[in-house]
């Protein structure tokens, strides 16, 4: 998947969701569990959740902070 189509796959996700997706991940629940439970492609909650490692952030663009 080209670098495009995958920022576009994350900005198609909602703050919100993105928020469900990191609190869910910190509850121990597998990529695929939490995909069926946001419906949304476990690869897709994958990068969201290494996003948060990375930048501490679930925001699409903004100042970023390490994870607490």
């Amino acid at each position: 998947m080209s670098r495009r189509k995958q920022r576009s796959a994350f900005d198609q996700v909602s703050e919100f969701d993105r928020g469900r997706i990191v609190t869910y991940r910190d509850c121990g629940l597998s990529f695929k569990e939490i995909g069926i439970r946001v419906v949304r492609n476990q690869i897709t909650v994958k990068r969201i959740c290494d996003r948060w490692m990375q930048e501490g952030t679930t925001k699409r663009r903004g100042q970023s902070r390490p994870p607490l």
